[in-house]
């Protein structure tokens, strides 16, 4: 699989672009939490190839040798091609089909998603999955809303370790087959209208020709974590269901300080707590995560100093608490319908990291 990424790193709020409500976390520029972006898709899945295309608004052009440079160390292991000018024209598009040597892409025009899994095997499972298919995609992040979503579209199916149906979906958040970018790219006259994104604000393909239907995966674990949340869906998913995040403290530096099992908030370290009511970003008695130290995100791992985990903490009861917090990330509003079929694979697709399985 080949990640692909063209987007345009900016402060400036783009036309249309949803509700942002971080509450009670720190804001970070747009430039570092693309690089948290990076560093994590680097080491999400073995990629054959990456093609990054980035344009810097003005604010940032000071730091594109700074940039470049991390991308080189995050990424050299990988088959580069960096430029400096995202695609934004349809015979751009078509150009960049040439660069296309595998039949399935990571499709990135955004610059906020964080790989969050706790491990890079799920993803690959998935790929492995989808690796004949013609026209597909899967949906990599907003896991929450396209769980709770996934029931209302034609030819809805439930496997063991993923959802289908059938859409015309055109997100440039997904993984995509080259057939499907083929067709959205090649298939009609519009290279006189500016779209450096399928689902462009103000316009998009829809608006412009048809959409093919195609099949669509749901993954039954959080891949992906859009680092301001998801209140501007519809119903809002609030910062207690499903948060906003930030870098941790430390992060850039390799020292992530982890506080594990307490109560009390601690400054300057990445609290988890999963019996926690509440996520400090909704409410500062909340604690930051509600992981166990099972699951910690992969990007964390080899960033991580210290662990001080609490010696009363009780390790089945935590996991107990861990399985509640994602019940309640896909559970935000009584307007959608899930299956009690889809909630117990959920849940048995987080226990695989525990050994542990909930009988249907």
């Amino acid at each position: 699989m080949i990640l692909f990424c063209n987007t345009f790193i900016t402060e400036a709020k783009p036309f249309g672009k949803g509700n942002v409500v971080r509450d009670n976390l720190k804001s970070f520029n747009n430039l570092d939490i693309f690089k948290y972006s990076l560093a994590s898709l680097a080491i999400a899945y073995d990629w054959s190839k990456v093609i990054l295309k980035i344009t810097l608004d003005d604010c940032y052009k000071h730091r594109q040798d700074e940039l470049e440079q991390f991308i080189k160390d995050n990424f050299s292991q990988f088959n580069l091609v960096l430029e400096w000018q995202r695609s934004e024209y349809q015979n751009d598009w078509k150009h960049d089909y040439e660069l296309l040597d595998n039949n399935l892409i990571w499709f990135y025009c955004n610059h906020d998603h964080i790989f969050f899994d706790s491990s890079k095997d799920y993803l690959a499972e998935l790929v492995n999955e989808m690796k004949n298919e013609k026209l597909c995609s899967l949906g990599f992040s907003h896991f929450p809303e396209a769980i709770r979503t996934a029931k209302n579209n034609p030819k809805y199916i439930i496997y063991d370790n993923h959802i289908s149906y059938e859409s015309t979906n055109f997100d440039s958040i997904q993984i995509i087959t080259k057939e499907l970018y083929r067709r959205w790219w090649f298939e009609g006259e519009f290279n006189h209208i500016k779209l450096p994104r399928p689902d462009f604000f103000g316009i998009g393909l829809a608006e412009i020709k048809p959409i093919p239907m195609h099949k669509v995966i749901i993954p039954l674990k959080e891949i992906c974590r859009h680092f301001d949340g998801y209140q501007h869906v519809q119903p809002i998913i609030d910062n207690n269901q499903c948060p906003a995040i930030d870098i941790p403290v430390g992060f850039f530096e390799n020292d992530i300080k982890i506080r594990y099992g307490y109560d009390n908030y601690k400054e300057g370290w990445t609290n988890i707590n999963p019996k926690n009511n509440y996520y400090y970003a909704y409410n500062t008695t909340g604690t930051d995560y509600k992981f166990t130290l099972n699951d910690l995100p992969l990007i964390w791992k080899n960033k991580i100093s210290v662990i001080d985990s609490n010696i009363k903490t009780n390790e089945e009861e935590m996991l107990q608490y861990r399985l509640k917090s994602i019940f309640d990330m896909v559970s935000t509003s009584p307007y959608f319908e899930i299956d009690e079929e889809v909630i117990n694979k959920i849940f048995n697709k987080y226990l695989e990291n525990f050994n542990y399985k909930i009988d249907a």
